[in-house]
């Protein structure tokens, strides 16, 4: 509800916060809130469904307002998210029928329910406050106007409602943290030890579909999607404990929160499409840089082709050293042709092997030997490649 702010009866957050402070604590708080439930969804699998239930709670909320006849009851977010778990149930309830796939099922019911809360809006509620470009970006920069009183503090409507759900998300995990993480790695061991797994199951959805409501009037769709799948997404890359998936997930949406936030206002665009664009950009990097990342394992080749033709360049200096054809494998002259290398990728590794102290050169028999320090590489080479 919209409240006229009386500086004689409450305290207003403005005079703590400016109006742009007040929408970073906000996304912040719904940032931190998605990271926590995102990382069990990007776990099982359920990123899809959050795309969903981020679109057909639009359904819920027309239809609680035909009822109400008011945008700004507090039903509206009730009847929101409890049609976000009927969108769950009813992707479990086709998918179950085995006709169809589970990812199949989403691709019919979301687009179902969505399109038929547009039809509803284009047909009886032309002149209401509820429209597609708001469901898509949402309306951050009223975020400071739509105000609440709570226990004599003028509040940010949307900041209380994910207060509450930041609450909510992180009593969950907490009380359930065991159960959640046997249920999601080993939901066969979970349905054995006697886990309420299907409990557990719509208790995450439950929680989804009210975060999703609480973010959908503030930040839209768009952000909302990617607050809960993209940071839990590139925590999942750097990090399979899930105490530290959950931190690092949360630690990336701050991040892109942050960034995207101060970067849509220095170039003028949109908010949440700059956040969103920020957490694509960060899981995109993450995806190259992590450890087995395409860029990554492209250098970490590249590194061992290097560490075996050193390795290479050692075994045959430490294996002809004391035979008697020394002089002819490890001459000056000839080494190059029995590695079949050109004389610049020899003298490059000889001077590295140098360096380091593995190589010296014999200048009375005009071959390259390996100094006691490079014999003890000799040794531990052969023993890492079963020589």
């Amino acid at each position: 509800m919209n409240l006229t702010i009386c500086p004689f009866s409450f305290l207003a957050l403005e005079d703590f916060l400016s109006y742009q402070q007040q929408m970073l604590l906000t996304l912040l708080v719904l940032a931190v809130a998605s990271a926590l439930i995102g990382v069990f969804l990007v776990l099982r699998r359920l990123s899809m469904v959050t795309d969903a239930l981020s679109h057909t709670i639009l359904l819920g909320i027309v239809l609680t307002y035909f009822l109400t006849k008011d945008l700004h009851s507090p039903l509206l977010f009730i009847g929101a998210g409890l049609f976000g778990v009927f969108t769950v149930y009813s992707i479990e309830l086709l998918s179950g029928t085995g006709l169809v796939k589970n990812d199949d099922a989403v691709g019919i019911i979301f687009p179902l329910f969505f399109s038929l809360a547009v039809i509803l809006i284009s047909m009886f509620a032309r002149n209401v406050h509820l429209d597609t470009d708001m469901v898509l970006m949402g309306q951050i920069i009223m975020i400071p106007l739509n105000t609440v009183e709570v226990f004599g503090l003028i509040l940010p409507k949307s900041l209380v409602y994910m207060l509450l759900m930041l609450l909510g998300n992180s009593l969950f995990i907490a009380i359930f943290y065991k159960e959640l993480k046997i249920s999601t790695f080993d939901p066969e061991f979970s349905v054995i030890a006697g886990f309420p797994s299907g409990l557990l199951f719509y208790a995450l959805m439950i929680l989804t579909s009210f975060t999703a409501v609480a973010a959908f009037d503030a930040v839209g769709t768009v952000l909302t999607i990617a607050l809960l799948a993209g940071p839990a997404a590139s925590a999942y890359l750097l990090t399979k404990n899930l105490k530290r998936m959950l931190l690092v997930s949360v630690l990336y949406g701050i991040f892109n929160t942050v960034i995207g936030f101060y970067w849509a206002l220095a170039i003028n665009v949109s908010i949440s499409g700059m956040i969103a664009l920020v957490t694509g950009l960060s899981l995109l990097l993450t995806s190259l840089f992590y450890r087995e990342g395409l860029l990554t394992s492209v250098y970490m080749r590249f590194k061992r082709k290097k560490t075996f033709q050193m390795d290479l360049l050692i075994i045959h200096l430490g294996s002809h050293e004391f035979q008697d054809d020394a002089k002819e494998e490890l001459g000056f002259t000839s080494l190059a042709g029995h590695l079949n290398w050109d004389k610049a990728l020899l003298d490059n590794k000889l001077r590295k092997l140098s360096a380091k102290g593995y190589l010296r050169s014999d200048m009375s028999r005009q071959i390259y030997l390996l100094t006691e320090k490079g014999k003890l590489r000799y040794n531990k080479i052969r023993i890492d490649y079963g020589m």
